[in-house]
């Protein structure tokens, strides 16, 4: 299965140079199926693997295998939702490389920078754009650490002990591109403070997550919880702000964006789960970890 993913940290700043850090989530994913007499066939598939035939790509594909495939009925099925930021397309194009790609997979290890090149390639097919990153962590099934956008490294995170993270289901699709616009529209006038309160927070959650040190982890999500309350209006949903409000007032659980915010899924951490499921128990929330 290619799992679906997570952008824990380096929401939208990760665009001025910020370090992230992505984990995989295979309680979404998807797998390759035939259904022969399926009537509705992904017929992008078909558009994708004429793409990638006319691609000057550092890669070969058997595109003639992916096609007969196809003829079939070969479909991806998937359960990532759509609009959620989880990597939706992301597993597709990680699919494709893996089962088509002619390259030995020796060669596809060597280079992390190369291989995301790659796959962003592929991936600009249903965006136009792509930094590779999603496709790049469904593929590899490992946490990343984004130190810059040539240095990326597989990492293995510690336990954070009494720390869960979860998903809050918004149930509101959003689209990335609007979100980002306004992030940088408001960077001039927030660089200062976002550089200054921000960026240092948001590495220092990362430090803190690889380490496994819970206080540090703790103390850090909350800075960023407060500084983007602050300063991510737009990406917070209205109907959503009493419960980040409420999370900062109290010691019970703290939000943060998950990737672009705006809809999808907000980033929850507490060091009492059963607690925060009651206390949010009108929302469907979803554990990360143990």
């Amino acid at each position: 299965m290619i799992p679906a993913k997570i952008l824990l940290f380096g929401e939208h700043i990760l665009i001025k140079g910020a370090e992230a850090l992505v984990i995989p989530f295979p309680t979404y994913g998807g797998v390759w199926k035939y259904a022969p007499d399926a009537a509705d066939k992904q017929f992008h598939l078909y558009e994708l693997a004429d793409f990638l035939e006319k691609s000057d790509l550092w890669a070969d594909f058997a595109v003639d295998k992916f096609r007969e495939d196809l003829d079939r009925g070969l479909f991806f099925s998937s359960t990532i939702p759509t609009g959620y930021g989880l990597g939706s397309s992301g597993a597709v194009t990680a699919a494709v490389f893996e089962k088509y790609c002619v390259l030995p997979k020796s060669n596809e290890s060597e280079n992390l920078t190369m291989l995301k090149t790659v796959l962003a390639g592929i991936e600009s097919y249903f965006h136009g754009t792509s930094s590779g990153i999603d496709p790049l962590i469904c593929y590899l099934q490992k946490p990343l650490h984004l130190k810059s956008k040539s240095n990326i490294e597989p990492v293995s995170p510690s336990f954070l002990s009494r720390i869960t993270l979860f998903l809050l289901d918004t149930k509101t699709k959003r689209s990335t591109q609007p979100l980002v616009q306004s992030f940088l529209r408001n960077w001039e006038r927030d660089q200062q403070v976002l550089m200054q309160d921000l960026f240092p927070a948001n590495k220092a959650a990362i430090k803190a997550y690889l380490n496994g040190d819970a206080r540090a982890f703790k103390s850090q999500f909350s800075k960023i919880s407060e500084i983007q309350f602050s300063f991510f209006k737009p990406m917070i949903l209205p109907e959503f702000e009493p419960i980040w409000r409420e999370g900062l007032k109290g010691n019970l659980y703290k939000f943060k964006l998950c990737g672009a915010g705006g809809g999808g899924f907000i980033l929850g951490m507490t060091e009492d789960f059963a607690e925060t499921q009651e206390a949010l128990s009108s929302y469907k929330i979803l554990k990360i970890n143990n």
